[in-house]
């Protein structure tokens, strides 16, 4: 299914997409797995607002998967934003440990490779402490311009400290 159709009923989104928690299946194969799904079908499938009865399975089958009636993410519902990846309208529930708003792990990895293309391990720009180079590529608080400088600089913290004992 694509991203841009709902995933039970293969419509494209006119509103914003539902992202659930789902089971896949394959024959006897089982997994867990996020789906976006239509407004009209995340309001047939949630429970009664007054009664609390949760419909029945058939309401939250699709092609292949079944989506669980309780949400993705532990708090309440979000407001729809778009999906920083694809900018697809999302709602999704307010979860401490999901930091971004995207639609699919896709998303998420694009987002992550193009971030790291912009500005992706480019170094520190300062001299390096053993040999005085500047530091051009590693992380943005690296302090030696290759490994060979930091094991110079280990030894020399090593073998400086053995003698003042």
């Amino acid at each position: 299914m694509r991203r841009d159709q709902c995933a039970m009923c293969g419509n494209p989104f006119n509103g914003p997409a539902y992202l659930v928690n789902a089971s896949r299946r394959k024959g006897r194969r089982q997994w867990g797995t996020r789906e976006l799904i239509c407004e009209a079908d995340y309001r047939r499938g949630r429970p009664h607002p007054d009664t609390g009865i949760v419909p029945g399975d058939s309401e939250r089958t699709g092609d292949r998967f079944q989506w669980h009636p309780w949400p993705t993410g532990r708090g309440a519902l979000l407001p729809p934003t778009p999906c920083e990846g694809c900018g697809l309208v999302v709602v999704r529930h307010g979860d401490p440990l999901l930091k971004r708003v995207t639609c699919s792990a896709a998303c998420l990895t694009s987002l992550s490779a193009s971030r790291d293309a912009t500005r992706g391990n480019k170094g520190s720009g300062q001299p390096c402490a053993t040999c005085g180079a500047t530091i051009t590529t590693g992380r943005a608080d690296a302090q030696y311009c290759k490994p060979a400088c930091r094991q110079k600089a280990y030894r020399q913290r090593t073998s400086t400290g053995s003698r003042n004992k």
